[in-house]
């Protein structure tokens, strides 16, 4: 009678342990939402749990054309705040959220897949939390070539970080204030290319809005995504310091926690258009 009841409890002693394992904050050494993951699931995916800029991710793989702001409308846990985590998926990845992945024209990526997180609240650790030898100044943009980020600080404290996109032949790393706000900027040196909500940091140097295809692409001025764009040239006024630094790229895929992919589901039958099939 022992065994029987012993055989009976198995399954729920395993499955007890499996959400011990799955379960945010609980025996989880990734902290990973267990609800997210399990929806990524249904996506084409290696299935493995990797650290990136220290949060749990998994890696998407998307069909050619696709972009992060078209994936994240297929996958529910994101309607309650869908522009927060586009935003997020944005900065993990230093890519505009409507770049098109493989595309062809100007709004583009050579991308071939996304990290997405699987633990929101966890900040990315990019940038500098604090700076002391800023605390002093109520404004400071600090801008990391290598970590291709932007951080706003209010004295010395992180209060804000973009994703950026600097020279294909480099950006100059030094020191500057903003020596100017044009919110419709025409360049004088590229075709009249427009450069909404350019801050001139010096020469003809610039932060603006622009597309973020996840590599150095621009002249040499420093893009934000448009709507982070207005966030900063809001915030900055001309005076504002900052510093352009080359930093040193800190980004990991650590700890794999292999998972067997998905198997076809309901989900790919109804939308097949946002699965890649394997070869």
């Amino acid at each position: 009678m022992k065994k029987g009841l012993k055989r009976a409890l198995l399954p729920w002693v395993i499955g007890a342990a499996l959400f011990c394992f799955f379960s945010p904050g609980v025996g989880n050494a990734a902290g990973i939402d267990s609800r997210l993951y399990s929806e990524l699931l249904k996506f084409h995916t290696d299935g493995k749990v990797v650290q990136v800029d220290g949060v749990p991710c998994l890696k998407i793989f998307l069909r050619k054309g696709q972009s992060i702001s078209y994936f994240c409308r297929f996958v529910e846990y994101f309607d309650r705040a869908f522009k927060f985590y586009r935003q997020r998926i944005a900065l993990i990845n230093r890519m505009e959220f409507m770049a098109e992945l493989g595309g062809t024209g100007n709004l583009s990526t050579n991308a071939t897949f996304i990290y997405v997180p699987l633990n929101f609240s966890i900040r990315p650790q990019i940038l500098p939390e604090r700076i002391g030898n800023i605390s002093n100044l109520p404004k400071f943009i600090l801008i990391d070539l290598a970590q291709k980020c932007l951080g706003l600080y209010h004295y010395g404290r992180l209060i804000h970080q973009f994703p950026i996109c600097s020279g294909t032949n480099g950006t100059p790393a030094k020191k500057f204030v903003i020596l100017s706000k044009e919110k419709d900027h025409y360049s004088t040196l590229y075709d009249n290319a427009w450069m909404p909500y350019a801050l001139r940091l010096f020469s003809n140097y610039y932060l603006h809005a622009g597309i973020l295809p996840g590599y150095s692409a621009s002249h040499g001025c420093i893009r934000l995504i448009y709507e982070n764009a207005i966030v900063v040239y809001n915030w900055a006024q001309v005076g504002t310091p900052g510093e352009i630094i080359k930093g040193a790229s800190n980004r990991k895929t650590i700890q794999p926690q292999p998972r067997k992919p998905p198997s076809p589901n309901s989900l790919e039958l109804a939308y097949p258009e946002l699965f890649i099939p394997e070869y």
